[in-house]
């Protein structure tokens, strides 16, 4: 049994992923950066599958972008869980769980998530089954500067997804026109059970992260100026 914790940003997620597939999962909004809700929501999920925590086996963990509260608690927490349960660690980069909500489509994809402050974090991903890969390095800024550099590294039509607002639509619409193509809404909230998905498949060729040595991924400073 894998446990999947996602603290990245204010829409966390938790999930259990067997090797019959996905047991359970529940995602929320909080306003708390995760200190109050995160093992209550873990502890709920496992009673409502009828799981015990000892039969965890391997912790995934969303490694970020994200806030640095936010991922200061997953890592916690996953790192503690590990240790104690002598679980494997496998931490998964937050926008590579974006992007495989949408590892079907065709055309290439743009991950995207709120970095606070009006700021966003976005990558392309090559569409590829059953995990897209990440094409170019991480980019970061206000919806009209980051508009721009999305439609310049995406070059044709690309779909979004992720944590997209009004105004980063409207910015990338205007930059993009017919080019751009926004996922549902439903794929837009990021769920642990992709991230499970990805750390299940890294677990089972015997790949695991050393408690000692991983490490957040935080939003450069410079991007939230």
């Amino acid at each position: 049994m894998l446990l999947a914790v996602d603290t990245a940003t204010n829409a966390p997620s938790v999930a259990v992923l067997d090797a019959q597939g996905l047991a359970g999962e529940i995602t929320w909004r909080t306003r708390e950066h995760h200190t109050r809700s995160l093992v209550p929501e873990i502890v709920r999920l496992l009673a409502l599958l009828g799981r015990d925590i000892q039969q965890t086996q391997a912790i995934a963990v969303a490694t970020g972008p994200g806030s640095f509260t936010g991922l200061r608690i997953g890592l916690s927490a996953a790192k503690g869980l590990a240790y104690s349960l002598n679980a494997a660690l496998l931490g998964v980069p937050t926008l590579d769980v974006t992007a495989s909500a949408c590892a079907l489509q065709t055309l290439p994809i743009c991950a995207v998530m709120s970095a606070g402050r009006a700021r966003y974090a976005a990558a392309i991903y090559h569409p590829h089954a059953p995990a897209p890969t990440r094409a170019g390095e991480y980019m970061f800024g206000a919806a009209e500067a980051l508009a721009s550099q999305i439609v310049a590294a995406a070059r044709g039509q690309f779909i979004v997804n992720g944590e997209i607002d009004d105004a980063l639509r409207a910015q990338l619409s205007a930059a993009a026109g017919a080019r751009v193509t926004f996922a549902p809404r439903a794929f837009q909230t990021r769920r642990a059970g992709f991230l499970a998905e990805l750390a299940w498949r890294r677990w089972q060729t015997g790949e695991r992260d050393a408690i000692e040595t991983l490490a957040p991924f935080y939003i450069p400073t410079a991007a939230l100026a």
